[in-house]
């Protein structure tokens, strides 16, 4: 028996609200008008975030992000507490506190959280003026703050030993993410995704902004509750744009295992029949690849297959023979 739909009115209404473009610095005003907003937000837009989420601390596991099992992590601006739910199956945790300016949200939050994880101790916290996690969670909410909002999450996330942000993966709050990575870069170490310490590159050119794309499971698209969700939102599953950053407070003591990518892709691949153009971020810069399918095959089937698990274009490891003479 396939499940019931949720309220699809009000997901729409939200989900108009989450696209808003137009408020300039104003903060997006509370949107849980009720327990039944949650509810419907976590069925189907909150697990959409959780697939992003997903691919990030993937990645996080990949950096040497290191277990929390024993650790406090904080969900700053939780609603349902999906960041917090996909980092207790990825990383662990002793206690997770659950900070949203809504009760709703922080309450459903809660009680997911004891449903499916019940050996963990998760709790409201309506203020966050004297927290210290050891790892802090923000999740789809640099959009939505104004000024006050701003200050109040940079003194927090200067407190945290640990911080991960995920954030959706349109230029306006990328190039916002960007900006505030490198605000930090003199408190803290970047963990990931970059393959640099230096300044973001995607912020030397307006139109460049760093961002990756989320693979949903494979059953979204068999499974008959997507394609009606899908079609009634007019929602495209595959498109799941996201930006990231990992963070590890100096003055912590945990050790940032060092890597020997020097590159990272962003975006998705411009796939031609003969050829792809990717777009990776160096130290130097935001550079512009040609992968030829000649002198590239494995590569480039990759790009074409499974574009979104593919970091690194490993240029070295798929070179053409020493006598040959890549395309022009």
């Amino acid at each position: 028996m396939s499940r019931p739909l949720p309220n699809l009115t009000r997901i729409a209404r939200l989900r108009e609200m989450f696209l808003e473009e137009r408020r300039g610095k104003r903060a997006l005003d509370d949107y849980w008008r009720d327990p039944k907003d949650v509810e419907a937000y976590d069925a189907v837009l909150a697990e959409r975030i959780g697939w992003k989420w997903d691919a990030a601390l993937a990645e996080c596991k990949d950096r040497g992000f290191s277990p929390a099992d024993g650790e406090v992590v904080l969900d700053y601006g939780c609603g349902s507490g999906i960041a917090a739910r996909r980092f207790l199956e990825h990383f662990g945790a002793r206690e997770i506190l659950l900070h949203d300016r809504s009760v709703h949200a922080m309450t459903f939050a809660a009680k997911r959280i004891a449903l499916d994880a019940p050996k963990t101790n998760a709790r409201p916290l309506p203020s966050v003026r004297d927290v210290s996690p050891d790892v802090l969670l923000i999740s789809h909410v640099l959009g939505e703050l104004d000024d006050e909002g701003n200050d109040e999450l940079l003194a927090l996330i200067q407190r945290s030993k640990r911080v991960i942000i995920v954030e959706p993966g349109n230029r306006r709050v990328s190039r916002r993410l960007s900006k505030l990575r490198d605000e930090l870069l003199d408190i803290f170490h970047v963990q990931a995704p970059c393959p640099h310490a230096g300044n973001c590159p995607s912020l030397f050119e307006h139109n460049d902004w760093c961002h990756f794309f989320a693979t949903p499971p494979p059953e979204v698209f068999t499974d008959g509750y997507w394609a009606r969700v899908a079609r009634e939102l007019n929602i495209d599953l595959r498109s799941l744009p996201y930006a990231f950053v990992a963070l590890v407070n100096k003055s912590a003591g945990i050790e940032t295992p060092e890597f020997d990518e020097d590159e990272r892709l962003l975006g998705r691949a411009d796939i031609q029949k003969h050829f792809a153009q990717i777009r990776s971020c160096t130290n130097e810069g935001i550079d512009l690849v040609e992968i030829t399918k000649r002198h590239h095959a494995k590569l480039w089937r990759a790009l074409k297959k499974r574009p979104e698990q593919i970091r690194f274009t490993l240029r070295d490891r798929d070179a053409p023979p020493a006598d040959e003479t890549p395309d022009n």
